[in-house]
């Protein structure tokens, strides 16, 4: 079976949306499945993913999360690449990611009725917009993205990530046996348990005879970094030895003036971007991770990793945070950082507690939220969307 795979994004860029393609590829591939993937002309190539890139302006190198003006000007040339590569590979499957790359395969579909078309839906557009501060919630702008998006939503058969996305897309209108929750997933024999890398240990003068809590992600306001800083600054204040070790870009800069203000700076490790295959090196430095997410409409990749690697974890309490780890983390007050602060206190000062997480959020990444598994649903999906398709 063939499938092309529309990504109007820099792939691969060592973030969220990127490791949920990544795994989704990977994990179809060992099924059998032949994909291309067909993407924007910036990214990092990755070797067992077949990549097919469009033109890209000279001076746009945006690579980071969030919309952007010039990403709708390149919505043409995406388009016209899908279009060839569907022509020259007679696809069995034309599967989109985003809601961008949902309106690249309805427009392939006008001229290519043959493909079973599938959309990979990963959260919320206009939720999306109001977050990166692109449109004002209530205001015209939002209310004519929210109606675009009610549209886009029942265009084709849905993938969700997450139960909270699942829900959202039946109230904008979307049939449940056109829907179905894959989950987001991580490879659990990429990322598991190991002891710390001592070569970054050297590196970054990592003292293992202290505690060491650590976030990886993007470092940005509406992932709840400010907060969590300010649970860093609280957790200093009851353990001064504790370190804190930061992965992750961008505003690098502005989060360094932060720890210094909060008093933490000494304490206080950032180690930037990192390449994907490496983040399990980097997660074996500490036991405790923190995932401070505030936007209510989207999933949380990175929780996957740090449960596959045993490690006890600590979310604000989002809907979609309670899903992902089910009782296998700790939960703090909603954008409450005082209450983060209580619970990452209590991990280090409880050994027994975090191996028993840990233990638990492995356990559970293998037999629940695996990619071999969220492949298994995807391909069953297709099967019931498509039988013909598989005789």
């Amino acid at each position: 079976m063939k499938i092309i795979m529309i990504a109007p994004t820099p792939f691969f860029a060592d973030r969220g949306c990127h490791t949920r393609i990544y795994g989704q590829i990977s994990a179809l591939q060992r099924r059998g499945y032949k994909i291309k993937l067909v993407t924007y002309g910036i990214g990092r190539e990755i070797e067992q993913i077949e990549t097919i890139r469009c033109f890209n302006f000279p001076w746009y190198k945006k690579l980071s999360a969030g919309p952007s003006v010039w990403k709708i000007f390149l919505l043409p040339f995406i388009a016209l690449k899908a279009w060839k590569t569907i022509k020259l590979n007679n696809p069995d499957i034309v599967y989109a990611y985003l809601h961008e790359g949902a309106c690249v395969a309805k427009f392939c579909s006008f001229f290519y009725k043959d493909p079973l078309y599938v959309f990979d839906c990963q959260g919320s557009l206009s939720g999306e917009l109001i977050q990166h501060k692109f449109v004002k919630e209530g205001g015209i702008f939002y209310k004519i993205f929210l109606w675009i998006e009610k549209k886009i939503d029942c265009w084709f058969p849905v993938v969700t990530q997450s139960e909270n996305l699942y829900t959202q897309l039946q109230e904008m209108g979307v049939p449940k046996e056109r829907m179905i929750n894959a989950l987001d997933a991580v490879d659990t024999r990429l990322f598991s348990p190991r002891k710390p890398d001592q070569e970054l240990v050297r590196k970054y003068q990592i003292d293992l005879s202290k505690p060491r809590v650590l976030f990886m992600g993007l470092l940005e306001t509406y992932q709840g970094v400010d907060l969590m800083f300010k649970s860093f600054q609280y957790v200093h204040q009851k353990i001064p030895r504790v370190q804190f070790i930061i992965i992750g870009y961008p505003n690098i800069e502005k989060y360094k003036e932060l720890a210094k203000k909060f008093g933490i700076s000494e304490n206080t490790i950032f180690m930037g971007k990192i390449k994907f295959e490496e983040t399990p090196r980097y997660l074996s430095l500490a036991s405790i991770a923190v995932a401070p997410k505030i936007a209510t409409a989207e999933g949380d990749g990175k929780v996957y990793n740090y449960m596959a690697m045993k490690m006890g974890v600590i979310c604000f309490d989002r809907e979609i945070s309670r899903e992902i780890l089910g009782d296998t983390g700790l939960f703090a007050k909603f954008k409450n950082a005082e209450d983060m602060a209580d619970k990452i206190i209590m991990l280090i000062n409880d050994h027994n507690l975090t191996k028993h997480l840990g233990s638990k959020a492995r356990m559970r990444a293998k037999q629940v939220l695996s990619t071999d598994l969220n492949a298994e649903k995807i391909d069953g999906f297709f099967k019931t969307l498509a039988p013909e398709k598989y005789r």
